[in-house]
């Protein structure tokens, strides 16, 4: 616990992106085995918990009094549980910040520095090999990948839902800054739907809740005409986006008119 609560996340930070001395790795080491011991400590806490609760039900089960006392004792180990836990979770964070977002948010950084109003041609060749999506699925593969031999598999979990839901938010960030044609918003399209198929393969959960949001706003930023917008919006039940935030991506598109997006009605 004094590793994750001291350990640092500014030094943690500044130590994972200088290389694989001998300071550093004992340093990665360290801070990966309390993590790790976070959750083995907090799990059998718990089971000990059960365990004592267990045998005095079976030991004193006729005596109702004694057995409420001692049960009283006994949940003071769930205060100590959700500490670890807490730890555990501080842990994931700090873990997350040091080691994946540093490397994972200048590549998606650069979606908003290439331009999305592009010809038939541009879509075609970054279909058949996309630099922006191949230095993505490298980043992964290279940082967050390497993770699953160090830590237990429900840490790994945690690590990866976080990951993933900071990349969809901060891709959701970018790309409402950015203009587009219909072959831009297309293109976004593709590359979300490469992106959850590549990430799905490296969990053991559905990740598509996680890009929800993004899957509509690629739909928005796609369709032809403006009545398409209509038509989806009264026959999905499940929209993530409101009126205003359907209308703020429409606008991001160079080739529809202002004030033909304000008239739109969307059920």
């Amino acid at each position: 616990m004094f590793v994750v609560k001291n350990g640092y996340p500014n030094a943690l930070s500044y130590s994972w992106q200088q290389g694989s001395d001998e300071q550093v790795l004992e340093q990665k080491e360290k801070f990966l085995t309390a993590t790790n011991n976070l959750h083995a400590t907090a799990d059998n806490v718990n089971k000990l918990k059960r365990g004592f609760e267990m045998k005095c039900e079976k030991s004193y089960g006729s005596d109702t009094a004694a057995l409420e006392k001692l049960m009283s004792c006994i949940s003071g180990f769930s205060d100590v549980t959700s500490d670890f836990r807490e730890g555990l979770k501080r842990a994931e964070q700090t873990l997350c910040k040091a080691a994946v977002f540093p490397k994972i948010h200048p590549v998606i950084a650069e979606f908003a520095s290439s331009s999305h109003i592009i010809t038939e041609d541009q879509l075609y060749m970054l279909e058949v090999e996309d630099p922006w999506l191949q230095e993505i699925v490298k980043v992964v593969d290279e940082v967050i990948v390497p993770l699953k031999q160090l830590l237990h598999q429900s840490i790994y979990d945690s690590v990866l839902k976080i990951s993933i839901t900071e990349m969809t938010e901060y891709l959701e960030k970018l790309a409402l800054t950015c203009s587009y044609n219909q072959l831009g918003g297309l293109l976004l399209d593709k590359r979300l739907r490469s992106l959850v198929t590549f990430l799905s393969g490296i969990t053991q959960w559905s990740i598509r809740d996680k890009f929800a949001r993004l899957t509509q706003i690629c739909l928005i930023l796609s369709v032809e005409r403006l009545s398409e917008v209509e038509e989806y919006t009264s026959s999905s039940a499940k929209c993530c986006l409101s009126i205003t935030e359907i209308k703020q991506c429409l606008r991001l598109r160079n080739d529809f008119k202002k004030d033909d997006i304000n008239n739109i009605v969307c059920d």
